[in-house]
């Protein structure tokens, strides 16, 4: 293997790590969540964070009908 192709990343394992990313801003706010009940603008400002990562795991799903593809 030359040294070219060895920076060459596999979509679908940048895909996976990326996702795996969101799922821990999301898990990780959730217990922050929990952990700040009496502290209502903590717990707005976590929420935002949940949202935020959700939604960019959703934009992270719609490329994974890519994967299947062929490259030219």
């Amino acid at each position: 293997m030359n040294q070219d192709s060895e920076h060459i990343e596999d979509p679908g394992r940048v895909l996976i790590h990326d996702f795996r990313n969101l799922l821990a801003v999301i898990v990780n706010y959730s217990e922050l969540i929990g952990e700040e009940l009496n502290d209502p603008e903590a717990i707005r400002a976590d929420i935002a964070e949940v949202k935020a990562a959700a939604e960019r795991a959703i934009v992270l799903t719609e490329k994974l009908p890519l994967l299947g593809r062929p490259r030219a």
